[in-house]
C-alpha cells in the first residue's frame, strides 16, 4: 500500500467490500470486528498508478455505476481525495466500521545496506519485528485486512528492496492460527488470465494456511486484483452469508466471485 492510492478505483472496491463484510447487514448477520495491516510503503512515482479517479467525477455514468454501490463510501473518498491522499484519512474519516484497528507504520528499507550477511540479518529482523507488533495491535480483531502493494509471495526474498511489496504465508499464518479470518489483497500480473491466477493462489493458500473454505473477490475495475477470503471456522457461516449479499446488490457489476472447488 502507499498514500498515493489512497480514493483511487482501487480504494473504491478495496472498503466496499471490508464495509459490507464487517458491517452488520439487513438479513441481521453480527457486526465483525476489523484489523487493517497496510503493509506501508513510501510513495513512488515511476509509474501512474493512483491517478484512476475519474470515477469520482459528478456524471449520471458514475453515479448509476459506482456511487450507487455505497453513496456513503463514494462522497466520503471523494472528500479525501480533495483534501489528504493518506491512508491514516481512512481513520479520520471513519471509512470502516468503529473500532477498526489500524497498524500504520511504514515498511521500507530505504536508507538502509543490504549488500552483507549482517545487513540482511538485520533487515529480516526489522521486519520480523514489524509483523509482531501488527500482530499485537490486532490481537482482539475478528478479521484482518492485509494490503500489500503487490500482494502474496512470489519469489523475491523478504529482505530485498521489494520485499515489503509482498506478504509471505508464514507471516499470515499467527493470524489463522489465533483463530482470525484473513482478508488478503493481491495484484494479478500479466502471466495467464486472472481467474487462472487466482485458482492457482486459492490452492496455494488452502494448503499454506491449512483452509479448506478460501474463495476470491476479483475485482475488475481499474488493474485486475483480487481480495482473498480465508474464512475462520467461527466466521464460515457469516462470511459466506454476507459475500452472498453484497454479490446481490450493485456491487456485483465490479467482483466476480471465484472459489477452486
Amino acid at each position: 500500500m502507499q498514500n498515493r492510492y489512497v480514493s483511487d478505483l482501487g480504494d473504491f472496491g478495496k472498503y466496499g467490500l471490508l464495509r459490507a463484510l464487517c458491517r452488520s447487514n439487513e438479513s441481521g448477520s453480527p457486526e465483525l470486528t476489523l484489523g487493517v495491516v497496510w503493509y506501508l510503503m513510501p510513495d513512488e512515482s515511476h509509474n501512474a498508478d493512483g491517478k484512476f479517479t475519474q470515477y469520482l467525477d459528478h456524471s449520471p455514468k458514475n453515479e448509476h455505476r459506482f456511487r450507487r454501490c455505497d453513496p456513503e463510501l463514494y462522497n466520503a473518498l471523494d472528500i479525501i481525495y480533495k483534501k489528504d491522499r493518506n491512508v491514516s484519512s481512512i481513520r479520520k474519516y471513519s471509512i470502516l466500521s468503529p473500532g477498526t484497528v489500524f497498524y500504520e507504520k511504514l515498511l521500507t528499507f530505504d536508507g538502509t545496506p543490504a549488500n552483507s550477511l549482517g545487513a540482511r540479518r538485520k533487515r529480516i529482523a526489522y521486519r520480523n519485528g514489524w509483523v509482531q507488533d501488527a500482530l499485537s495491535a490486532t490481537k482482539d480483531c475478528d478479521i484482518i485486512f492485509v494490503d500489500p502493494d503487490n500482494g502474496l509471495e512470489v519469489g523475491i526474498k523478504r529482505h530485498q528492496k521489494r520485499g515489503p511489496k509482498y506478504v509471505f504465508f508464514d507471516e499470515l499464518e499467527p493470524y489463522c492460527k489465533r483463530g482470525q479470518s484473513l482478508i488478503i489483497y493481491h495484484h494479478t500480473s500479466r502471466r495467464g488470465t486472472a481467474e487462472e491466477q487466482v485458482r492457482e493462489r486459492l490452492a496455494q493458500i488452502d494448503e499454506r494456511l491449512n483452509s479448506d473454505s478460501t474463495f476470491a473477490l476479483l475485482y475488475h475495475r481499474g488493474s485486475s486484483r483480487a481480495f482473498f477470503v480465508v474464512p475462520s471456522e467461527k466466521h464460515k457461516s457469516i462470511l459466506t452469508g454476507k459475500v452472498e449479499q453484497f454479490m446481490q446488490g450493485p456491487w456485483s457489476q465490479h467482483f466476480t466471485m471465484v472459489c477452486n472447488r
